[in-house]
Formats: structure tokens, sequence, C-alpha cells
């Protein structure tokens, strides 16, 4: 029948037994990765490093470089600015 999901239990997932999913093409239907990009690439570096293959702190390179405190940018000036002003005009909106 269709292949395009597995069996968890007794209910299958990502099988194509409703109309809509039958009418999807099969690299729609394909699984997805087990880990998300950043993870896989950490895992990476650790097997690279000789580990185990476990996500341990032993990675440096992929580690991101630490933050000092908190830092208020451009951009998060102007994310407020924005937000404000969108929920002031829709406040008055309402109220007007």
């Amino acid at each position: 029948m269709d292949t395009a999901g597995f069996t968890m239990g007794a209910i299958r997932y990502g099988g194509t037994r409703h109309p809509f999913r039958a009418s999807l093409p099969r690299r729609v239907l394909r699984s997805l990765p087990h880990h998300e990009p950043e993870v896989a690439a950490r895992l990476a570096a650790a097997a690279a490093c000789g580990d185990n293959g476990e996500a341990t702190d032993a990675a440096p390179a992929v580690r991101p470089a630490p933050r000092r405190g908190w830092r208020i940018t451009t951009q998060d000036v102007k994310d407020f600015l924005i937000a404000y002003t969108a929920c002031l005009l829709a406040v008055t909106t309402f109220l007007g």
C-alpha cells in the first residue's frame, strides 16, 4: 500500500490514507531529519574530536562567543517603535 510513513504502536503516521495526503507527491511525504542542522554539526564536531558520539561541551570550535550583559541595538529600538506604534494605532482606531 503506502510506505511513506512509519508505524508507532497501532497508529500509522505519515501515511497516505487521507484523500488530501494521497494527492501529495511522494517527495512531500518523506520523513524529516532526526536532528536539526545545528545539532548535527555539533555531533559531527564531537565525532571528529574522537568522542563517543554524544553531544558534549568538548567541541569549542562550535561554541558561540560569550555575550557580555544586555545590549540594546538599533534594530531593537526600531522593532520596539514599530510594535508600539502599531498597538497605539490599533487602540486609537478601536476607541475612536
